[in-house]
């Protein structure tokens, strides 16, 4: 990890769409100026009211420019997969990634979910190292390679089905691994 570097994390700002638009942009190998989907993508998600939607802006920069985004999500996805609160989305600036605000993120998120249930779930390709590492940090445990999100593939590889429980109640679906 590089030097750590000082982030708020707060809720999104109708003001912070372009930047979180440019980054999503930039994650999947475009831009926002050649590809309406990435702003159209991240309004819905504004838009949407039962989810968590933060960014992580650093102040030091008399901008406050947004450097990372993440969501986190109530789903019912599929047979496969369990009904609750997934973390989703996590983007970071490649400038700022390896200097806290994926792992601040991502804890904001899990505080989050804890006010409304007694367990996160996340999934992810399961050659995304650093997002299983990250995970692992906190105590997630792989659940599954076998589910699906609707929606969702997994590019070039496999997905993983993660759990944590945040309180001290048993993996709803499974033994831990």
């Amino acid at each position: 990890m590089r030097s750590p570097r000082t982030f708020v994390i707060r809720n999104v700002r109708a003001a912070d769409l372009d930047a979180c638009a440019a980054l999503l942009a930039l994650h999947e190998g475009g831009s926002v100026a050649a590809e309406p989907a990435p702003r159209a993508r991240v309004r819905a998600w504004f838009d949407r009211p039962d989810g968590c939607f933060l960014v992580a802006t650093e102040p030091s920069d008399r901008a406050d420019p947004v450097v990372g985004y993440a969501r986190a999500v109530h789903l019912d996805p599929s047979p496969t997969a369990p009904t609750g609160y997934y973390l989703a989305g996590i983007v970071v600036a490649p400038t700022a990634r390896r200097t806290g605000p994926g792992l601040r993120l991502t804890r904001a998120r899990l505080a989050w979910i804890a006010e409304r249930a007694d367990s996160a779930w996340y999934f992810t390709n399961a050659r995304n190292t650093a997002s299983l590492r990250l995970h692992a940090s906190l105590g997630f445990h792989e659940e599954s390679r076998d589910f699906a999100i609707p929606g969702v593939s997994f590019a070039g590889g496999r997905g993983i089905l993660a759990h944590l429980t945040l309180d001290d109640s048993p993996c709803p679906i499974g033994s831990r691994r």
